[in-house]
């Protein structure tokens, strides 16, 4: 079978990873039964390898953004369908593109619509309720729905308001790098009382809790350190952050890293003491896997993905709850005892999570559409 691997909507870091992970597991095991050919944009050219089995199509600049995206789509999916001789389309957005007469895989992992307390202002709310609308059309017509945790299966059966025809949770990995460095260094580097935080720092990221929370626990263990890595999309936000740190006294206690290399990300999971994100909104959470891979235990919210992905190798607090997350950072700091089994737990519910057994139930993929096909 042919595979038309729609990635015009893969515009980040984590969705090209996860994407690529899954596509390059399934291309090792059906080389020579099954090829893929991949819509790309020149955003997110950094995908494109050459591998037996891939074809590349590269598309409109525009398709980048996704009202210019959905247009295009809707205009020419159809005729690339049928140039490519697709047998059906396999796409991450979340939605399908209505009208299109090839089978389409949904893969889901972006809850944003679904959750009221992100939407900001008229132009989010409008928006949300579009995906929203885009969500329900997608579950009724699809050949078949994925969801990246059984929390996105919830919340788009919910938004349903019932079952897809055809739906599989199917979770992501963390890379075999990550998992090499944690089998070398482990807490090696470890630096006590070293809280560590790595996302793309939204403003759903809770970057502005952890920070008070932080003032908290440093008001209990006066030498803890904080350190932030990765991008800042909105750099409006970082500096709302960096005012808020200075605000509170933490200017010497707070490092914000911005972007680093792996190599440097995996030194600081192993230096990091502890691993925390507050987030408000998560479909499932790589980096805290990153992170449980060291041994590092996680201290993140009880909301959306976070505990199911988290499981017994990280303690959770209710989501803005500054006191209460503060409480779980020194508890967990302070307590040997509790750290050492949560860094135990934290390792072994991190094995979950490579590709070789997260891609696998996608494999069922071909003879799902096949049948669909046929009835």
């Amino acid at each position: 079978m042919r595979v038309l691997v729609n990635a015009l909507s893969v515009n980040n870091q984590s969705g090209r990873h996860v994407l690529m992970g899954h596509m390059n597991r399934l291309r090792d095991w059906t080389e020579g039964t099954h090829d893929y050919v991949f819509l790309f944009h020149d955003a997110n050219r950094d995908i494109v390898v050459d591998l037996p089995g891939y074809q590349w199509v590269e598309c409109p600049a525009s398709t980048s953004r996704w009202s210019r995206r959905a247009l295009w789509e809707y205009r020419n999916l159809n005729k690339i369908a049928r140039q490519t001789h697709s047998d059906f389309i396999f796409t991450p957005a979340g939605v399908s593109v209505p009208g299109i007469k090839t089978p389409q895989v949904v893969f889901c992992q972006n809850p944003w619509c679904m959750v009221p307390e992100l939407h900001h202002g008229l132009n989010d709310k409008f928006k949300a309720w579009l995906q929203r609308r885009g969500y329900r059309r997608t579950m009724r017509e699809s050949s078949l729905m994925v969801f990246n945790s059984q929390y996105m299966h919830d919340a788009y059966r919910l938004n349903a308001g019932g079952d897809a025809k055809r739906a599989m949770v199917v979770y992501q990995a963390i890379s075999e790098t990550t998992w090499e460095a944690a089998r070398r260094w482990g807490k090696s580097l470890l630096e006590k009382n070293h809280i560590v935080s790595v996302s793309a720092m939204a403003p759903h990221k809770g970057a502005d809790v952890l920070v008070r929370a932080f003032r908290l626990v440093r008001d209990t263990i006066a030498d803890a350190r904080l350190t932030f890595a990765g991008g800042w999309p909105d750099p409006s936000h970082r500096r709302q952050i960096e005012n808020l740190v200075k605000e509170l006294g933490l200017s010497d206690a707070v490092t914000f890293c911005g972007w680093i290399s792996d190599e440097e990300l995996q030194q600081l999971y192993s230096r990091a003491h502890v691993f925390s994100l507050l987030s408000r909104c998560e479909s499932f959470g790589i980096p805290a896997i990153e992170a449980q891979s060291f041994g590092t235990p996680a201290i993140g919210t009880d909301t959306c993905a976070i505990p199911e992905i988290g499981g017994d190798g990280g303690v959770y607090s209710p989501v803005d709850d500054v006191e209460a997350a503060a409480a779980n950072l020194v508890n967990v700091l302070t307590n040997e005892d509790l750290w050492s089994r949560l860094s135990d737990r934290a390792s072994e519910n991190a094995r979950r999570f490579c590709w070789t057994e997260c891609s696998r139930p996608l494999l069922q993929m071909f003879d799902i559409v096949n049948q669909h096909a046929e009835a």
